[in-house]
C-alpha cells in the first residue's frame, strides 16, 4: 500500500495524494511517499521512479539489516528499526528512508505507529516541517521515542521479579529469561542503531533542524542503551535473589528435619531400650512405669527442642518475611540523606585546645 504527501512550494500541505501523481507534484515542492510491504516489482518501480541506484535497491530488498547510513551522490540511504505493533512480544520492524534533493521515501514491511503518527500529522500546520529532511529526522524521533515506555515497564517488572525472588517464587525463572531475551534483542538493535544516528547528525546535506532532531533521538537512544545495561545487570541480581531464596527455603526445610531427628533419636532409644525384654530392668513391675517412661520422654524431647531454640538452630527470621508489609525490599541509603552535613575546610582542634592543621 502507497500513501503520498505533498507539500507544495506555496507552504500547502496535503495528504491521501494519489501515488499516481507524484511525477508532477514533485514539481512543485516535495513528496514523501511511504510504501508499505511493497513486492519486488514494487521496489523496481521506485528504482526507476526516482533513480535509485543497485545497492540501494538491495538495501530496499534485503529482509533484515543493521541500522546504517549511507550517503550517495544523489541520494541518502538510512536503515533503522521501530518498534513493531505487537502486544505478544517485543521485536522490531527495519524502516528503510531514501532522503533526495525534494522527496523522502519510506519503505517498511509492517504498519509502524511512529510513521503512521507524522502521516497523519504532517498536515496540521503546527506541525513543523521544513523540508524532507527534517521530515525523516521527525520520523526518526518518533520511532525512537516509541522505546522509551519500555523503560518505565521494564523498571517496574524488574521491581515485581524482585518481590518474587524474595518469595522464592520459582515462575519468576521463565519471566527473567524472556526479559533477558527481549533487553538482547533491543540492545542489539539499538546499538548499531545509536552509531548510525551519530553519523546522520553529522550530514553536511542534512539542515540544521534536522540535525537538531537527530541529536534528539540520539539522546533517545543513548538513555535506551544506558537503561537496557543497568536492565541486563538488574536480571542477573533477581536470578542470584531467587537462588538465595530457593537456597534458604533448602536449608530451612533441612534444617527442620535434622531438628525432628535429633529430637526423635533418644526417644527412640528410650523406646528400643525397653522393648528389649529382659527380666531384671528398672520399674518393669511398676503399674506407672509406661507413664514414667514417658514423661522422661517428653522432658527430653522439649530439652532437646529449649536447646535447638537457644543455639538458633530454629526459630531465626526468613529471608521471605523480613520485608513482608513494606513497600520496599530492605534498607538503601535513604536513611544517610538525613546525616549532619559537614563544612569543608572547618578547623580541627586538638584535645589540648591548640590549634591543629586545617582539614581541606
Amino acid at each position: 500500500m502507497d500513501r503520498l504527501f505533498h507539500a507544495a512550494a506555496d507552504g500547502s500541505r496535503k495528504i491521501d495524494v494519489d501515488p499516481s501523481e507524484m511525477s508532477e507534484r514533485r514539481g512543485d515542492g516535495w513528496v514523501w511517499l511511504d510504501v508499505l510491504d511493497p513486492t519486488d516489482d514494487d521496489i523496481d518501480r521506485l528504482c526507476r521512479e526516482f533513480d535509485l541506484d543497485r545497492l540501494t535497491r538491495a538495501d530496499l530488498g534485503d529482509e533484515a539489516q543493521f541500522p546504517k547510513v549511507d550517503d550517495l551522490d544523489s541520494h541518502i540511504v538510512v536503515v533503522t528499526h521501530g518498534l513493531a505493533n505487537d502486544d505478544t512480544q517485543v521485536r522490531t520492524v527495519e524502516i528503510d528512508l531514501v532522503l533526495g534533493p525534494n522527496w523522502l521515501l519510506t519503505v517498511h514491511d509492517e504498519p509502524l505507529l511512529a510513521v503512521d503518527h507524522v502521516f497523519e500529522r504532517s498536515c496540521h500546520r503546527r506541525f513543523e516541517l521544513e523540508g524532507p529532511d527534517h521530515l525523516m529526522a521527525r520520523i526518526i524521533e518518533f520511532s525512537g521515542e516509541r522505546f522509551l515506555p519500555l523503560l518505565d515497564g521494564l523498571d517496574q517488572r524488574i521491581l515485581d521479579l524482585e518481590d518474587q525472588a524474595i518469595e522464592g517464587d520459582p515462575t519468576i525463572l521463565a519471566d527473567v529469561q524472556v526479559l533477558r531475551r527481549e533487553v538482547s534483542t533491543l540492545r542489539r538493535v539499538l546499538g548499531p542503531q545509536r552509531s548510525a544516528l551519530l553519523m546522520a547528525a553529522r550530514l553536511d546535506e542534512l539542515g540544521p533542524r534536522a540535525q537538531r532532531e537527530l541529536s534528539d533521538a540520539l539522546d533517545h537512544h543513548t538513555r535506551l542503551i544506558e537503561s537496557l545495561d543497568a536492565a541486563h545487570g538488574l536480571l542477573a541480581t533477581v536470578l542470584d535473589t531467587y537462588r538465595a531464596a530457593a537456597a534458604e527455603q533448602m536449608n530451612e526445610v533441612m534444617k527442620v528435619l535434622t531438628v525432628f531427628s535429633a529430637i526423635v533419636l533418644p526417644l527412640s532409644l528410650i523406646a528400643g531400650i525397653y522393648g528389649m525384654n529382659f527380666a531384671n530392668m528398672p520399674e518393669l513391675e511398676n503399674p506407672a512405669a509406661y507413664f514414667i517412661v514417658l514423661a522422661a520422654m517428653a522432658v527430653v524431647a522439649l530439652g532437646l527442642y529449649l536447646y535447638f531454640v537457644r543455639r538458633g538452630f530454629i526459630g531465626g527470621p526468613k529471608l521471605s518475611t523480613l520485608t513482608r508489609g513494606t513497600s520496599r525490599v530492605g534498607r538503601g541509603m535513604a536513611s544517610m540523606a538525613v546525616l549532619p552535613v559537614r563544612a569543608v575546610g572547618t578547623v580541627v582542634r586538638s584535645p589540648s585546645g591548640s590549634n591543629g592543621d586545617d582539614e581541606e
